[in-house]
Parts: C-alpha cells; sequence; structure tokens
C-alpha cells in the first residue's frame, strides 16, 4: 500500500517536472515574443504593426486547443511534423506570446510621457531614449501582467494531455485510470498546481514591491 503511493507520488512528481519544462520554455519564449512584438506596435511601424495585430488576434481569438490540434495534426500534411513535446512548448510560447505582446504595449504606453520629453530635452536620441528610459520603467509595470499569463501558461499546460505529452494531468489520468483513486490522485495534482502559482504570484509580488518606482504607483 506504502509503496504503490510512494510510486504514484514519484509519477505525479515527474509529471509536473514535465509540466514544468515545458511551461518554463513557453514562458520563456513567450516573454521574448511579447517584449520585442510589442515594442514594435509601440513604435508604431505601419506594416509591422499590421502584421503584429494579425498574430495577437489569431491567437488570442482562437481556443488554444484548436492551436495544439493545429501544431500537432495540422501541420504534417505541409510536411511539418513536431513531437508532443515541441508542440507542447511551441504551442504555450505562441499563445502566451499573442498575450504578452499586450502587456507590453500597454506598459510602454503607460510611461509618462514627461520622462520621455525630458530625456530627448537632454539631446538622447529616440532609440536611446527608449532604452534607457522607457524600457526600464515599463518592465516594471508589465511584471503584473506578465505574471498574470505566465500562471496561466503553466495552467493551460494540462492542455498537452490532447498530444499524449506525459505533463502532470496526463499522468494523474493514467494513474486514475489503473487505481480508480480519483479523489485521492486528482486531489494530490491540483494542490501541485496549487503550489507552483502561488510560488509565481509571491515572486510576482516580491519583484513588484524591491522594483517600484516611487510616486509612479505601481505597487500599492
Amino acid at each position: 500500500m506504502q509503496n504503490d503511493l510512494m510510486k504514484e507520488a514519484t509519477e505525479l512528481l515527474a509529471g509536473l517536472g514535465n509540466s514544468l519544462l515545458i511551461s518554463a520554455i513557453g514562458i520563456a519564449l513567450g516573454i521574448g515574443i511579447g517584449l520585442v512584438l510589442g515594442a514594435i506596435r509601440y513604435a508604431r511601424i505601419p506594416i509591422a504593426n499590421i502584421a503584429i495585430v494579425g498574430f495577437v488576434n489569431a491567437f488570442r481569438c482562437t481556443p488554444l486547443l484548436v492551436q495544439i490540434f493545429l501544431l500537432f495534426y495540422a501541420l504534417p500534411d505541409i510536411g511539418i511534423r513536431l513531437t508532443p513535446f515541441e508542440t507542447s512548448w511551441l504551442a504555450l510560447a505562441l499563445w502566451g506570446g499573442a498575450y504578452q505582446t499586450e502587456v507590453f504595449r500597454a506598459a510602454f504606453e503607460a510611461v509618462p510621457k514627461g520622462e520621455v520629453t525630458a530625456a530627448r530635452a537632454l539631446g538622447l536620441p529616440a532609440f536611446q531614449t527608449f532604452l534607457d528610459v522607457t524600457l526600464p520603467i515599463a518592465l516594471r509595470m508589465a511584471i503584473t501582467g506578465t505574471t498574470t499569463t505566465a500562471i496561466t501558461q503553466f495552467r493551460s499546460s494540462s492542455f498537452m494531455i490532447v498530444v499524449g505529452y506525459q505533463e502532470l494531468t496526463y499522468v494523474a489520468n493514467r494513474i486514475v485510470s489503473d487505481t480508480f483513486k480519483v479523489f485521492e490522485t486528482f486531489g494530490i495534482a491540483c494542490l501541485m498546481y496549487l503550489l507552483v502559482c502561488s510560488i509565481l504570484s509571491a515572486l510576482s509580488r516580491t519583484f513588484e514591491r524591491r522594483l517600484a518606482i516611487p510616486g509612479l504607483g505601481v505597487v500599492k
């Protein structure tokens, strides 16, 4: 009995590890995509802006589950085959990147105009002003939105059960199929999801407090 519990707990931890792996890759790439595309949106480069709006709308206005099916089952029709692992982190990265793009665009536009005007008045070129003034302030302002999207990406890693990637929900479902311990197994899985999301939230609040800019009201 005890050996069975240890075995199931070990399998769930392995599933959690796989969930964390694809989430970490997806979150990192999503933040990178969002930062670059958000900056281009802020710069209002005409043709690029239209293309980015199309990308953001495509991934924000369609279900993540449909996007996963397209990546895993439709791409082979045009000669591109992805493994369950590749599909998982790529789906999270693209979906998260679309949301992060709007998070960073909003943060850039929320930077007080007076700060930018003062920098330009001192003779800083536009790009240097963006790097030295707009970007540092916007990154602080984007912490809450970025964390919210990251938590959603982690929770959405459970969708990867549909492509057979052995993340936490997949493993829990397999254990339930073998043991019929529905309450215990999914209860532990829920606690694992809750613990990780709580840690991410706590880290976000810590960063917000430590990086707060007096007078800008970023953190209460």
